[in-house]
């Protein structure tokens, strides 16, 4: 992918300094028809050659062949890759030497699509989440409970003559009560409409908190920190009373520095995410947990057996691990028999729709009818991004005689470069990806026995 980078940027820095293709040749030792190749990408060129030709060009390597040039081919590359743009014939292997000669129309169009999508977010919000939001449904609802109370404890203290001075009291301790949850509730939801109105994505509590987790990566040393030393947590419970008693403390401070907690309801909501987050943490402490995860090959089955921790603690504290050389990064998604998300964590390219069905080809949902088996799918998306999907469905609840076995489904999505370093990535050269979606409002598949919904495309192009 960089060598195309890497080739355009040769030739133009050297014809910058107003050197021949012989000049350079002879400065760095090779011959003027190989530097000729490299410069048409006909050649690969790494290590010390790249080095060499480097100081040549008074530039350092990471000037030729930065993360930054390697980021903006990646969103080049999705650009490329839209379904809706497929007809204008985008020569995407040209992506780089499109930001090795021209870096700038290179950043501008990457910009572009970036605003796109965020509009395209936008849509989504308001399309979505105003028609049909849940939190709108069950705000509204908890207003009109919370409403009910207090103008019948009114009418009692109005209408009562003869209440004692005991009931009164405990009639006005209602009403206090009461009134307090409702400015609570009528709070997250000015919060709410002043943010639906704004290409923010921290549009409700359960945003604030799902946009603080993304931009941490999932992962809080501050929380592991404060953990360090105690022994492993045996049980959920005693997991719970370390986080609290151990990382309380720096978990108030996360949510006091966080800029997106502006409600209590949006700050409580936080504090329980936090202190799941830590009392995994405190289950598996990270060390220990990352040699696990490495000497089986990242096989959640074998680290579960291993550790004896639960399926669904392990590829949670799977996202948690430490970005290093090597080493797969994780998303994931845990859902209901329903198809709810009661937990998603996203990466690059896997961002779902937390509100929304998501799409019936996956894994995820066929997970229920084998319970207790790890599946495994390759999966292409819309994006052009290829996955590995794993999904385990696992029991929940007590079992007994009349009581339905309830399963909860734990999913995992890694790159298909990322798969290969797992014991996941054996013999996928073999399969055919399945083409999926992520959800039906979103999707721009056109056959598709399984499309419940209309694209919000489609109703934008018939409005």
């Amino acid at each position: 992918m960089s060598t195309s980078i890497v080739g355009a940027r040769i030739r133009e820095r050297r014809r910058s300094l107003g050197l021949t293709q012989a000049d350079l040749a002879r400065r760095v030792g090779i011959s003027a028809s190989y530097l000729n190749l490299i410069e048409r990408n006909r050649r690969g060129i790494a290590g010390k050659r790249l080095a060499d030709i480097a100081r040549a060009l008074e530039l350092k390597v990471s000037e030729l062949d930065g993360a930054a040039e390697r980021r903006l081919h990646e969103q080049l590359a999705e650009v490329a890759a839209d379904p809706r743009l497929a007809s204008l014939g985008i020569e995407a292997e040209a992506a780089g030497e499109l930001i090795g000669r021209f870096p700038g129309w290179g950043r501008a169009i990457a910009a572009l699509a970036r605003s796109e999508q965020e509009q395209a977010a936008l849509v989504r919000i308001f399309s979505d989440r105003l028609n049909h939001d849940p939190f709108l449904g069950e705000t509204v609802h908890r207003m009109l409970t919370r409403i009910a109370a207090i103008r019948s404890t009114a009418e009692i203290l109005d209408q009562v003559p003869d209440i004692d001075a005991a009931q009164a009291a405990r009639f006005h301790a209602i009403l206090s009560e009461e009134s307090r949850t409702l400015s609570e509730v009528a709070e997250a939801l000015a919060g709410y409409f002043d943010k639906a109105a704004t290409p923010d994505r921290e549009v409700t509590p359960g945003d604030a908190v799902q946009t603080f987790f993304e931009e941490a990566e999932h992962r809080f040393p501050a929380i592991e920190a404060a953990l360090a030393g105690a022994p492993p947590a045996a049980t959920g419970q005693a997991a719970r009373a370390t986080a609290e008693l151990r990382s309380g403390p720096v978990i108030d401070r996360l949510i006091e520095e966080a800029p997106g907690f502006g409600t209590a309801s949006a700050r409580s909501r936080a504090r329980r995410a936090l202190l799941a987050w830590a009392a995994d943490a405190a289950q598996a402490p990270l060390g220990a947990f990352t040699a696990e995860a490495a000497a089986h090959a990242y096989d959640i089955e074998r680290i579960a057996a291993a550790t004896g921790l639960c399926i669904g603690l392990v590829c949670r504290r799977l996202t948690a691990l430490e970005p290093a050389p090597g080493r797969p990064r994780f998303g994931y998604i845990a859902a209901n028999a329903a198809g709810a998300i009661l937990d998603l964590r996203a990466i690059r390219g896997f961002q779902p729709v937390r509100q929304a069905t998501l799409c019936p080809l996956w894994a995820l949902s066929r997970a229920q009818a084998a319970p207790e088996r790890a599946l495994r799918q390759l999966v292409a998306l819309p994006s052009g991004h290829r996955f590995v999907f794993v999904a385990r469905a696992r029991a929940v609840g007590a079992a007994g005689f009349a009581a339905p076995r309830d399963y909860v489904t734990d999913m995992l999505a890694l790159t298909e470069d990322d798969a290969a370093r797992t014991v996941y990535g054996a013999g996928l050269e073999a399969r055919a990806a399945e083409e999926v979606g992520t959800t039906c409002r979103l999707c721009p598949r056109k056959r598709c026995d399984h499309r419940v919904e209309d694209p919000l495309g489609a109703e934008i192009a018939a409005a």
